[in-house]
């Protein structure tokens, strides 16, 4: 399939209900001199481009949670040129500019990249009027460690400024695919949903978003003294195990090699203590008092489920403590957090619900908020006994496909869920509004 613009010629895939532009590289590639410092837009649309397949991801330790969420495992090349994006549209001809949804997936800002199974959005464009864009953005050390306090030319937030990037490629091109530019929905969950509100709390970006869906994630700018004390202590393990090669000359496995490394001084903390994530900036508001833009807000019932799967998978109680301490959270006693039950908790309780109230009050307080709560579950599956983080992905997505795979019986329930949520995912997307709170099960 061609599509034929003023700028350009691009091809993508044409399946029989939607249609498909993969891997567009949406800004300059984040190599040599600009390895450390944040996106520039690419500055030319790359004519007669063969759209037909992902990019490469960005860098990033193994996940094993990707093929969870997956039908087949799949291995997709990692490569530090990784800023592209997928532009996803309905076939049928409309005569109108439709509105488009940005999506930003999660992954604790390490791991995750749009190629991976579930986040592709085809069963949404498929059902309504809708484009969706999912983007890659750089993760980890790359992507937020504040490498401005290592050296003063280069930046921190480098993977927030992809993100940027991509909002401002899609404002400039998305009209040639059918797109509306004025009518952008921004998307995320877990880490995604905390860069949705970095974004929103930007006042060079806040104008560009028409609508925010955060799922599963509430924003802690990182302190700059903290983010200064990690790059300090990054520079410190480079010095120690590649005192001689140039910052420029670390190939991408060494970067990982120092993360991992940089994660051993802190121990296991199961993903809920971020070592890497956006850093308070001057050009990041402080709070929300200036949001004017329409939210939808979400999460699970038993977020805490996904990271402390049994027993054998718990934190040792100390440990537990002093990832708690260093979160800032209260502090339990040890026999409060002995078991697996009390850790999963524990962790829904008080770094998922406690936090998202606290948001949904402040947003509703300065701009129109709604909120859903995901609590679907099948106790007749072993994997799906409850309603855990990123669990609702699969019906945001519309990806039931992903249950079957993993040998779940589909019943009405099921299928009539997924309708609904993205019924009422696209509804907010087009109307900046629903009527009333949602309760899914």
């Amino acid at each position: 399939m061609q599509l034929y613009t003023s700028i350009g010629t691009i091809h993508g895939e044409q399946h029989h209900d939607y249609e498909v532009f993969k891997g567009i590289p949406y800004a300059q590639p984040p190599i040599g001199t600009l390895r450390f410092k944040h996106a520039r837009l690419m500055p030319a649309w790359p004519n007669d481009f063969q759209a037909t397949s992902f990019g490469p991801v960005p860098i990033q330790p193994p996940n094993s949670l990707e093929s969870f969420f997956a039908t087949q495992d799949q291995h997709f090349p990692q490569s530090e040129d990784c800023l592209t994006l997928n532009i996803w549209r309905p076939t049928k001809p409309t005569y109108q500019p439709l509105p488009v949804i940005v999506f930003i997936y999660g992954g604790s800002f390490v791991n995750g990249h749009s190629a991976q199974a579930l986040y592709h959005p085809h069963e949404i464009v498929k059902r309504e009027s809708v484009i969706v864009v999912t983007i890659n953005y750089r993760l980890g050390a790359l992507g937020f460690l504040d490498w401005s306090a290592i050296n003063s030319e280069w930046d921190a937030n480098n993977g927030l400024s992809d993100q940027i990037c991509a909002l401002q490629w899609v404002r400039e091109n998305i009209a040639h695919f059918g797109g509306d530019p004025n009518h952008l929905t921004l998307m995320g969950q877990s880490a995604g949903a905390m860069s949705v509100a970095a974004l929103l709390r930007m006042p060079k970006v806040r104008p560009w978003i028409k609508n925010a869906v955060m799922l599963s994630g509430v924003l802690h700018l990182e302190s700059p003294q903290v983010a200064q004390d990690k790059a300090d202590a990054f520079a410190a393990l480079k010095a120690q195990h590649y005192p001689k090669t140039p910052w420029h000359e670390l190939d991408a496995e060494t970067i990982l090699t120092l993360m991992a490394k940089h994660q051993m001084q802190y121990g296991p903390s199961k993903g809920l203590e971020l070592l890497y994530q956006p850093v308070a900036t001057d050009d990041i508001e402080p709070d929300y008092q200036n949001i004017d833009v329409p939210v939808f807000l979400s999460l699970t019932t038993a977020e805490g489920d996904i990271y402390i799967k049994n027993e054998q998978k718990k934190l040792a109680p100390r440990q537990f403590q002093r990832v708690l301490e260093r979160l800032g959270g209260p502090i339990p006693p040890l026999e409060d957090i002995a078991t697996a039950q009390q850790q999963r908790d524990l962790i829904t309780n008080c770094h998922f619900k406690a936090p998202f109230r606290q948001l949904y009050q402040a947003l509703s307080a300065v701009t129109p908020t709604w909120q859903a709560t995901f609590n679907w579950s099948r106790n007749d599956h072993p994997d799906y006994s409850s309603a855990y983080h990123i669990l609702d992905m699969i019906f945001w997505m519309g990806r039931l496909d992903i249950l079957e795979a993993h040998g779940l019986k589909l019943t009405e329930r099921e299928t009539e869920l997924r309708e609904r949520m993205i019924r009422d995912l696209c509804h907010f997307a087009k109307h900046s509004a629903l009527d009333g709170d949602r309760f899914y099960e």
